[in-house]
């Protein structure tokens, strides 16, 4: 009967040692499950923030252009005013001539 004690003992020891090892397989395999999705995490959100950097980039780009155009339309525009305003001052002189002449000659004339 010893032997069969011997026996029953080392499978009371094999059934607790495949208990540890299953046991211990599971905890790594929950840590591993953890790192990797801790790891899947931090890479979104990396992905995520590089995503946003270059969004900015892109929005900063997109105003700085808008600014640029906004300030030549505005130098075009005041060239512009300023072109029209020596036209003017070249012109009056011989508009209002003009206007003169004709409201004389029509007073003259008679027919106002």
């Amino acid at each position: 009967m010893s032997a069969l004690q011997e026996v029953l003992a080392v499978l009371l020891g094999a059934e607790s040692e495949a208990k540890r090892i299953v046991e211990e397989a599971k905890n790594e395999s929950a840590s591993l499950l953890r790192a990797t999705q801790d790891n899947f995490t931090a890479e979104r959100e990396n992905r995520m923030n590089a995503a946003r950097e270059q969004a900015k980039s892109v929005m900063e780009n997109a105003l700085s252009a808008a600014q640029t155009e906004a300030r030549q339309i505005l130098d075009l525009g005041k060239e512009e005013r300023e072109r029209i305003s020596r036209r003017f001052d070249d012109n009056i002189d011989a508009v209002v001539g003009s206007v003169v002449t004709e409201t004389a000659e029509r007073i003259l004339t008679g027919g106002v």
